[in-house]
């Protein structure tokens, strides 16, 4: 018997466990209801405005189309050469799972496995980083975009509550994670002798100089890492459209500049609930709303937005069900890509 390394404490375990995260935006969502956050007649107008939601689901779609894109060029990028079928088929089968396995990062986990079972030992690390690239950039593009819709709209989003602090916010979350790729990714941190000898001799130093010379890769192709970021700001354009459109079957309308800027604080708190962002991320959508937008049915709009983007999600289900796309491109050498979720 192998060693696999030390257990994790009984603490750890309890508070990453599945039934503990589904426990807690159970009591999020009851506290919600129990404190008049979510009434069950904010939804009585909705069968009537059907056509809202309609559109609401099908701006959803093309999102996928673009992830899925971005993340074929962030794959290149690493090194990682597949046809953009395969990269269509990881990202739908990682969506899938983020509903299938009740977490906020249960899909990258398995995505991550299907790419590092593909591209064999010696990549797994930028496979692994691949996947964690394609998650932060397109948290940076969420950010990016209300960013910079906050300042061509700032005469809109001035006469918002709070719009101060929340610009400052903006910029200095955006400005802070394109800084830390830009240092981490340094050709001169990454082949700086002294803090080579040193890894070289730590226990799991190599592994950190390989994820070292993953932001390196990033850093080094400018054209590619713009293009990835712009794909990230254009993806949750459509995101935001659907919010629009939900906010407007709950008989809300919001304009352009004040949705672009307030919708990806909320999409941003989904990341923290489970299953698509329930509990933490509709909390989430309540508080955001209410403070900056003046809507009081903002957790109903987020519950509404979270049950639209689970049907999609599960739109994965067949990617993962079918084998891989005929023709698809393996690297040479590497074990093709599995039709069961790697272990």
């Amino acid at each position: 018997m192998t060693d696999t390394g030390p257990a994790r404490p009984l603490w750890l375990s309890v508070l990453t466990s599945t039934w503990i995260k589904i426990g807690l935006a159970a009591a999020v969502i009851y506290a919600l209801v129990a404190f008049n956050r979510i009434e069950l007649q904010s939804f009585a107008g909705l069968s009537r405005n059907w056509p809202w939601l309609l559109s609401a689901f099908l701006l959803m779609l093309p999102p996928y189309l673009l992830v899925s894109y971005r993340f074929w060029r962030v794959l290149r990028i690493q090194g990682i050469r597949v046809d953009f079928r395969l990269a269509l088929r990881w990202t739908m089968i990682g969506s899938f799972f983020d509903v299938a396995m009740p977490s906020s990062s249960g899909g990258d986990v398995v995505k991550a496995g299907y790419i590092a079972r593909h591209v064999g030992a010696g990549m797994r690390v930028r496979a692994v980083m691949a996947v964690a690239f394609d998650r932060v950039l397109g948290l940076i593009g969420l950010f990016l975009l209300a960013a910079g819709t906050s300042v061509v709209g700032w005469t809109t989003v001035r006469a918002m509550r709070g719009s101060g602090q929340l610009m400052a916010f903006l910029l200095l979350i955006s400005l802070a994670s394109l800084l830390f790729f830009r240092l981490l990714g340094s050709r001169r941190l990454y082949n700086h002798p002294r803090l080579r000898r040193l890894l070289d001799r730590a226990p799991g130093g190599q592994r950190l100089l390989g994820v070292i010379g993953c932001f390196n890769s990033l850093r080094e192709q400018p054209r590619d890492l713009a293009t990835v970021l712009a794909l990230s700001m254009f993806n949750h354009v459509f995101w935001c459209g659907s919010l629009l459109c939900i906010a407007a079957a709950f008989g809300y309308r919001v304009g352009l500049v004040s949705g672009f800027t307030v919708f990806p604080l909320a999409i941003f708190g989904n990341v923290f609930g489970v299953a698509g962002g329930f509990g933490v991320g509709t909390a989430a959508f309540d508080l955001i709303f209410l403070q900056l937008l003046s809507i009081p049915v903002g957790a109903a709009i987020g519950l509404t937005f979270q049950t639209l983007g689970v049907l999609v999600r599960l739109l994965g289900l067949p990617f993962y069900l079918m084998p891989a796309p005929p023709g698809a491109t393996h690297l040479p050498g590497r074990r093709p890509d599995p039709d069961r979720p790697p272990t």
